[in-house]
């Protein structure tokens, strides 16, 4: 008989090996999160925590595969030390769309997914608070962060992420752009 042998030994270097990879499995455990049957009040600050080191992880990756070819510098040397949603995502825009216009790929059938992924941060950022909204219950002043009274529907994220296949998007820019070594 077995007992929970799977648990006691993980391969968490191989598990860590690139921002990507740690990216997926923070969305992986939003998804088991959010299928469980956890209470949504006891699950709803963790899962979107998830889902914003998800899209913070995922971000952060991609500026720096970009960088190679976006010839742009924009918040490669802040990239380790900011936790800014918002400027990473633009940062990420900036690399993205110069490495388009630099390898001149004009078919790409991106728009919408760059829609959905603006609209999956625009839905956590109000929260957010400089990316401390999902880890304290207070700021560096005492000041609570998300008020008592306020809700949040967590299936509009599930919907964003499943709809939208972000992880495809996250996962498939380096082959779109030339970028997997052989």
């Amino acid at each position: 008989m077995h007992t929970q042998n799977f648990r006691k030994e993980s391969f968490i270097g191989l598990s860590s090996s690139n921002d990507l990879k740690i990216a997926l499995y923070y969305k992986e455990a939003f998804e088991i999160l959010y299928k469980s049957k956890g209470y949504q009040d006891h699950i709803a600050i963790p899962a979107l925590f998830m889902i914003r080191q998800f899209l913070e992880l995922g971000l952060k990756y991609n500026i720096r595969v970009l960088s190679k070819i976006s010839k742009t510098k924009n918040l490669l040397n802040e990239l380790t030390s900011t936790h800014n949603l918002e400027k990473i995502h633009n940062s990420f825009l900036d690399h993205y769309l110069n490495s388009k216009k630099n390898l001149n790929f004009k078919k790409i059938q991106d728009e919408n997914m760059l829609i959905k992924l603006k609209d999956l941060i625009d839905k956590i950022l109000p929260l957010d608070y400089g990316s401390m909204g999902y880890r304290y219950s207070e700021d560096k002043e005492n000041n609570k962060l998300i008020e008592m009274d306020k809700r949040f529907n967590l299936e509009e994220i599930n919907n964003l992420l499943n709809d939208n296949d972000i992880e495809t998007f996250f996962v498939s820019i380096e082959s779109i752009f030339g970028l997997v070594d052989e």
